[in-house]
């Protein structure tokens, strides 16, 4: 089993502070009307806060991550919020191939079983080409809080030092989580268990 730490940086006042402008982000967005279009710069300010914390933390503890290191796209995110869904949903309808993205996760979520099955299947993201992120700007928090401290290399489950693996998730506060379901119900976004449940449902 991978050790729990607890980075200092985490709970450091800086933390605090880009964890606050979410909070408040958020909270903007629920004082408006229940409409996607009124409260999509709320959201956007929100998640650009919350990437504040994550560049603030992981300057102090530097992690492995590194663009191309991709073990983590083989796990596809469990928990993601409506609001988060919509986000990676309107990214993809932007960009050229959104018909073929959405029907593979339309494909994919049909497959889904058991997590530790699933993950040992190897299948990656319908959103990783090319070994990056086609929806990194937009990708769901769980994606963001995946950070490893130990090689990355580990993070994969064949390699030999897998069971070593230092894995911190940077998660937001559960206040912040909890912010961002209750948006989702006002809007009529519903959450979903992971990314291919909640796309196919969008498709």
């Amino acid at each position: 089993m991978p050790p729990t730490i607890t980075l200092d940086a985490a709970a450091s006042p800086e933390a605090k502070r880009h964890l606050d402008a979410m909070l408040r982000a958020l909270q903007d967005a629920l004082r408006k009307p229940p409409v996607w279009s009124e409260v999509r710069d709320d959201v956007d300010r929100a998640f650009a806060a919350y990437d504040g914390y994550i560049a603030h933390v992981v300057s102090v503890h530097p992690m492995s991550c590194a663009e191309g290191c991709t073990a983590c796209c083989y796990d596809n995110p469990r928990g993601v919020t409506g609001v988060e869904l919509q986000r990676v949903h309107d990214w993809i309808l932007s960009r050229p191939g959104a018909g073929s993205t959405m029907m593979r996760f339309a494909q994919l979520a049909a497959q889904r079983g058991d997590p530790a099955r699933w993950r040992a299947r190897g299948i990656p993201c319908p959103l990783l080409k090319d070994g990056r992120c086609s929806a990194y700007v937009a990708r769901p928090v769980a994606c963001r809080a995946f950070v490893a401290l130990t090689p990355a290399a580990w993070c994969s489950p064949g390699d030999p030092q897998h069971a070593e693996r230092v894995n911190p998730h940077l998660d937001p506060p559960l206040v912040l989580v909890q912010a961002l379901r209750v948006l989702s119900e006002r809007l009529g976004m519903v959450n979903a268990d992971n990314l291919h449940s909640g796309m196919s449902r969008l498709g």
